[in-house]
């Protein structure tokens, strides 16, 4: 049995059924558009079909505005941020040279209550020399700052050595270990006793006293007028160990350790020359 004539016959049911909607369907558009003075609305089921696509296109607009929103608003904040941070570090480093300019100030202060009251300025330090036998600093004030050769050079923990050169802008000093240092000691707290302490590389000193000073481990040692370059009374350092005495020896030898290592100090005062 041959199935043509049913599909023929599903075919021109079809073509009808839809004919007949199309001709129900105009006279109402006509009389909707009469209705509405021809204002052509939507079918309520062609609204409802584009509602959700509608809804979801002003869903994913909104998200898109947020996200921007949110794009912009990050991008705000984290320039905001890194201005702040710019800012909190010029405060910070700002903060750090007045610290170190009140530090500077009450070295000054304590100075010239302590060891002279005639202090020409203070210096940083900006090179040591590499060498293992001296113990030389450069310091970044010079003649320009009223400094001359000979003035000592000092910390509040004691005395670290003079000048030996001068530039317009810079200055050399010999600390106390290099072995071209020559100072005169005495022992603190009016034990009395006159010696000559020289640099004993890398970081030590020796003094001489004569054999009737009773020099002991312990004792401090200050400056002394001998040699008449540095004020009487600054610390030098403290007697770590006396030497044994030999048969023909006229002196008693004492290693000292330096009251200021010269490795560590950032800014030193610079004193009047006597």
């Amino acid at each position: 049995m041959s199935l043509q004539g049913p599909r023929k016959f599903q075919k021109q049911s079809t073509a009808q059924i839809w004919g007949r909607a199309a001709l129900m369907y105009l006279p109402l558009l006509a009389l909707s558009m009469v209705a509405t003075r021809f204002q052509v609305v939507a079918p309520l089921a062609l609204s409802s079909g584009i509602q959700p696509i509608t809804a979801a296109f002003l869903t994913g607009s909104q998200n898109l505005t947020h996200a921007y929103t949110v794009l912009v608003d990050d991008r705000d904040l984290s320039r905001r941020y890194y201005e702040l941070r710019r800012q909190n570090d010029v405060l910070r480093q700002s903060n750090e040279l007045l610290q170190r300019e009140v530090a500077r100030l009450r070295q000054v202060t304590q100075i010239t209550a302590t060891q002279a009251p005639t202090v020409v300025g203070i210096g940083q330090v900006t090179a040591v020399d590499p060498s293992p036998l001296l113990s030389r600093l450069t310091i970044n004030k010079g003649a320009a700052q009223g400094l001359r050769l000979r003035m000592p050079v000092t910390v509040p923990a004691g005395l670290v050595g003079q000048v030996i050169e001068v530039s317009s802008g810079n200055a050399v000093v010999l600390s106390l270990v290099d072995p071209e240092s020559r100072v005169g000691v005495t022992l603190a707290r009016n034990k009395g006793g006159r010696g000559l302490a020289f640099g004993a590389p890398p970081d030590r000193m020796k003094a001489q006293f004569s054999l009737g000073v009773d020099v002991k481990v312990g004792d401090e040692l200050v400056t002394s007028s001998l040699g008449g370059v540095f004020p009487v009374g600054i610390k030098v350092g403290t007697v770590e160990r006396v030497l044994p005495l030999g048969p023909n020896d006229v002196n008693r030898v004492v290693i000292v350790k330096p009251a200021v290592d010269v490795n560590v100090v950032e800014d030193v005062t610079v004193l009047g020359g006597l």
